[in-house]
């Protein structure tokens, strides 16, 4: 369920947000746009309180118990109003994970456009081998965050695994170098879902693994979760694309941030 699932969670009285987040090297293809990230986001702010999950874990309770819906959107509202300070913060807070879709975006960008010379070498000598479609999605990850070892670089990693492989689900015959917009969209959608699931689980998820659940359950919910997610998340990318249909790196950056603060105003909304 992500890399995080037997951690505590993060407690009281301490930041909403680590500083070594803006440390994460992301790659893609920095030539399509000069290298431009989207300016540097403002870290999450204030204090954890105590107590601080106490509503969301209530709710997703209820949630794993009967699968109401409901009860998951109000588990996001509490998570993001008390838990994390704000949607503001849940969305600072993710930006590992934006400016990393935002280099896998780019990265899909130039492959198919074949823009950025370096991208063509390295293409073409992955192509040279006759890899299989599993050795692509670990080239297409390992090219956008080539170190990795934090949690939220594993997670990044992770989502992008999983949302190129629900792509060609999707699509069988995709070639995941020649992706289209529509595609690289739908792409996004997947991966953002994906992250927002592994950063509620991370921090509140530990409630599905209490032996009081049947582990068949257990699968099912969060399987529910993951879904419920990726489909509220897909909503606002959606909308907010209409706008910049062909965004550089630096305007998806900002899109995909928009997208996760405007889903947990939603689910603060429910509240």
């Amino acid at each position: 369920m992500g890399t995080s699932a037997s951690s505590a969670g993060p407690g009281a009285n301490v930041s909403f947000d680590p500083p070594w987040l803006n440390d994460i090297p992301v790659g893609g293809a920095g030539q399509v746009d000069g290298g431009a990230s989207a300016p540097a986001e403002a870290p999450a702010e204030g204090v954890a309180p105590a107590e601080r999950f106490r509503g969301a874990r209530t709710s997703l309770g209820a949630f794993a118990r009967n699968g109401d819906s409901g009860a998951l959107a109000r588990a996001a509202g509490h998570y993001s109003r008390k838990g994390m300070g704000g949607a503001r913060n849940v969305a600072a807070r993710m930006r590992t994970s934006t400016k990393a879709g935002a280099g896998l975006g780019s990265l899909l960008q130039a492959t198919r456009e074949r823009s950025d010379p370096q991208i063509n070498q390295w293409m073409d000598a992955l192509r040279a081998t006759n890899p299989s479609a599993q050795t692509v999605i670990d080239a297409i990850v390992s090219r956008v965050l080539p170190e990795g070892g934090s949690v939220d670089e594993e997670s990044a990693k992770d989502s992008m695994a999983q949302a190129l492989s629900e792509l060609m689900v999707l699509d069988p015959q995709v070639d995941l170098l020649t992706l289209q917009d529509a595609q690289i969209w739908t792409l996004m959608q997947l991966y953002l879902g994906h992250e927002a699931c592994n950063r509620m689980y991370a921090d509140i998820g530990q409630l599905f693994e209490s032996a009081r659940f049947d582990p068949a359950v257990v699968v099912q919910r969060t399987n529910e979760m993951r879904s419920f997610l990726k489909n509220a998340v897909a909503a606002q990318l959606d909308t907010l694309r209409q706008a910049t249909p062909n965004p550089t790196r630096q305007q998806l950056e900002s899109l995909l941030r928009d997208a996760v603060q405007t889903t947990f105003t939603v689910f603060e909304d429910e509240l």
